[in-house]
């Protein structure tokens, strides 16, 4: 593995240290320094897995965090660590293991994670049952993993978007862990869809669903209660909406290979259909990046779904290219002149 990898590998290690003490200890310039560090893919890959660790370290083998510690402690010859410190220690050594199971060591995944990942790729749809009878249905760029058993119905969420049909269990619930929070259920139907920045939008389309962000200690920093036709928005650093009443089955629309929007700004509607294709799509003129649109389009035919877009608002303009779909501002006429 290279230095770079290393000290990104450390760096977001650090970050999901900090992630779970209070988010009030977060001054603004580290807020900024955490959010540009997260906007790469890659980096906020590596901060989930550390992050994810450091939230599962109670239901670890005491024996793997005793080594874990021990040989972080070893490692850099401190006889006092901070509580800080031995969390990130404790992040730095599991995501060696983080390292090993992406290199394909399945039994050591197991050994320390268990369960199984099921994955989507660009413009795949996937329905996936758990063990306990649940149903989970996974759109584009999705992963999810059962981290459960039968006394514990438990995933992860790790990215994408997917639709899950809980069945009933009131003696188990069931959760579904992103990031630092969690979704709790007993039985009931949602949607979850982790943003590629990061963000998470949960749906409740019936029942009655929890939602918990964690941040130091196993207590839930906050907690909100959506029933159905409810809707949250939240990130890394805590809510960004509070609970809102919304129509439920617009989120869902995907299943049916459509995508609708309502005054949404262009520039949101692209980073929406680019999850769908591997194809670029750039804005090469700011000023149509705000344009405010709406309507419907296929996720199913990306390259018609652009120039649908075109109908939409005049001033829009597509172009393809070297495998790279470029939207400029058309000129519109000079209706001053003869």
């Amino acid at each position: 593995m290279s230095t770079t990898d290393k000290d990104i590998r450390e760096q977001a290690s650090h970050w999901a240290a900090r992630m779970h003490e209070s988010s009030d200890s977060l001054g603004p310039a580290e807020r900024e320094e955490f959010e540009k560090f997260v906007a790469d893919p890659s980096n906020e890959r590596d901060f989930r897995g550390s992050n994810l660790i450091i939230a599962m370290m109670p239901e670890i083998p005491a024996a793997d965090r005793e080594r874990w510690v021990a040989e972080y402690s070893s490692a850099t010859d401190e006889r006092s660590q901070s509580r800080r410190q031995v969390w990130r220690g404790v992040a730095i050594a599991a995501s060696i293991v983080i390292a090993v199971v992406l290199g394909g060591f399945y039994a050591q995944s197991q050994r320390v994670f268990g369960g199984q990942s099921y994955i989507t790729h660009t413009g795949e749809t996937r329905t996936v049952k758990f063990e306990d009878d649940s149903v989970a249905y996974l759109n584009t760029r999705t992963e999810v993993r059962w981290i459960g058993d039968a006394n514990d119905r438990r995933v992860e969420l790790t990215e994408g978007e997917a639709l899950f049909d809980v069945a009933h269990d009131a003696a188990h619930p069931f959760r579904v862990v992103i990031g630092n929070s969690e979704i709790r259920v007993l039985g009931t139907r949602f949607n979850a869809y982790r943003k590629p920045n990061g963000n998470t939008t949960v749906t409740v389309l019936e029942g009655t669903v929890e939602v918990r962000g964690f941040g130091s200690g196993s207590a839930p920093e906050w907690t909100r209660t959506l029933n159905a036709n409810d809707q949250i928005d939240y990130g890394a650093l805590g809510l960004l909406h509070e609970p809102h009443a919304t129509q439920a089955q617009e989120s869902v629309h995907w299943r049916n290979g459509n995508y609708h929007f309502s005054n949404e700004p262009l520039e949101t509607v692209l980073d929406e259909l680019a999850r769908y294709t591997d194809q670029r799509i750039v804005i090469r003129d700011p000023r149509i990046a705000s344009l405010r649109v709406n309507g419907a389009l296929s996720t199913r035919d990306i390259r018609s779904a652009l120039r649908k877009l075109q109908t939409y608002d005049s001033k829009i303009e597509v172009k393809e290219n070297n495998n790279t779909f470029t939207l400029d501002y058309r000129a519109q006429p000079d209706r001053g002149k003869d």
